[in-house]
């Protein structure tokens, strides 16, 4: 349970850091809340589902959380980007932008996501509860 509550801060703590890393203040440290608005959800709706297949495969290591954690990286930036699509017409200009921008978010979403899912793995262990 308490890799559930924490690991979906990880993608938050991270921007936090790099905001203020990059001498941001305490205004822009609201993008990492907002961070965390959408990573309890997905951690809910897709990492959830992923750790009980993971689990019922006997997928336990750290390497599989790593895979894991970038395969769902790559599938929240694809989300990210679809349901931004779906927002307005595909040849909205914020659209566009954000598209144009996916080679600059894959990196940081990655980390992310694969800070998360370590995260996880730490806490849960689940590489220690085989039955």
């Amino acid at each position: 349970m308490a890799g559930f509550v924490i690991a979906p801060m990880m993608p938050a703590l991270i921007l936090a850091g790099i905001v203020l890393a990059a001498g941001g203040n305490a205004q822009t440290l609201g993008y990492a809340a907002f961070a965390g608005y959408i990573a309890y959800p997905f951690a809910l709706l897709v990492g959830l589902p992923a750790f009980l297949v993971m689990r019922r495969r006997g997928w336990d290591g750290w390497r599989a959380y790593a895979m894991a954690g970038i395969v769902l990286g790559v599938v929240f930036l694809g989300l990210f980007a679809g349901l931004a699509g779906f927002e307005g017409d595909a040849a909205d200009p914020a659209w566009l932008n954000l598209l144009a921008n996916l080679a600059f978010l894959l990196p940081f979403v990655l980390v992310c996501a694969l800070g998360s899912a370590m995260a996880f793995w730490w806490i849960a262990r689940p590489d220690l509860q085989r039955p």
